[in-house]
């Protein structure tokens, strides 16, 4: 394998999972050609800028619900868990460099919802909020979520997953990928309300609800999903696409700025 694989990094949270994301994220990016790394916290925001410029693409993973204020909710709903308030900082701001920067981005559930909420969009603050109010629209629940993390630390086969259909949107870049319909797993209880500024959706549950979105005015790979991508790409050629087309998008970037640092 080349030693001019580029550098992927992973903005996560620390509390939750024990050494979840650091299996979950690094693998599909491993095995699609990256070399990933774990960011630490960086708190200020001229480190920020500085890291996002050296990397090559950046996932925004999954964690812990968004502050509600974030996106102009005064009255958290009921069922609001628990925030990573640090994270949540670095992470909107991680998200408007990178589209800002041209950086390959690719944002998984949590990390969806950051895409949204970084450019003005705002969240449902649960199921029971979502279209027809969340019809047949699986939840979170915790003892599911912790076995499939359990199985993945332990090098077991997943759990069958709580699943649901999507529609996908043609001729959107995960179009190219998934074609009109697929079946994504669901532990999400938050979802994409009101869309950000050029934000687009391109991926809706039956009932609904949005489950994948895109900036298409972006000048490089911005993707954001609703599902686990980093658990559906084992064994599912389609969702590995998604990591390849993205990790392709980061080789490219690193070969642009190898030609520019050599023409120096």
């Amino acid at each position: 394998m080349s030693e001019d694989r580029p550098i992927v990094a992973i903005s996560e949270g620390f509390a939750d999972y024990g050494d979840y994301y650091g299996f979950g994220y690094g693998r599909p990016l491993l095995a699609a050609g990256a070399l990933p790394v774990l960011l630490p916290y960086y708190e200020r925001e001229d480190d920020r800028i500085a890291l996002v410029q050296r990397v090559d693409a950046l996932v925004l993973a999954g964690g812990r619900d968004i502050e509600p204020h974030r996106y102009g909710r005064a009255d958290p709903h009921r069922l609001q868990g628990d925030a990573s308030p640090f994270l949540d900082e670095i992470d909107l701001s991680y998200a408007r460099l990178a589209v800002g920067g041209g950086v390959p981005l690719l944002a998984i559930c949590r990390g969806c919802q950051v895409l949204n909420v970084a450019f003005g969009g705002s969240l449902y603050g649960d199921l029971e909020e979502f279209p027809e109010a969340g019809a047949d629209h699986p939840g979170a629940k915790w003892d599911e979520w912790r076995e499939l993390v359990s199985a993945t630390l332990d090098g077991r086969e997943p759990p069958a997953h709580p699943t649901h259909p999507i529609d996908v949107e043609a001729g959107s870049l995960l179009g190219a990928h998934l074609g009109a319909h697929a079946v994504v797993d669901s532990y999400h209880h938050q979802a994409v309300s009101d869309l950000g500024e050029g934000i687009r959706p391109v991926a809706w549950a039956p009932h609904g609800v949005v489950e994948a979105i895109e900036m298409p005015g972006a000048s490089a790979f911005v993707l954001g999903v609703q599902w686990e991508l980093h658990e559906e790409w084992r064994g599912d050629e389609a969702m590995f696409g998604i990591w390849r087309a993205f990790v392709s998008a980061a080789a490219r970037r690193s070969n642009e700025r190898d030609i520019v640092e050599a023409s120096r």
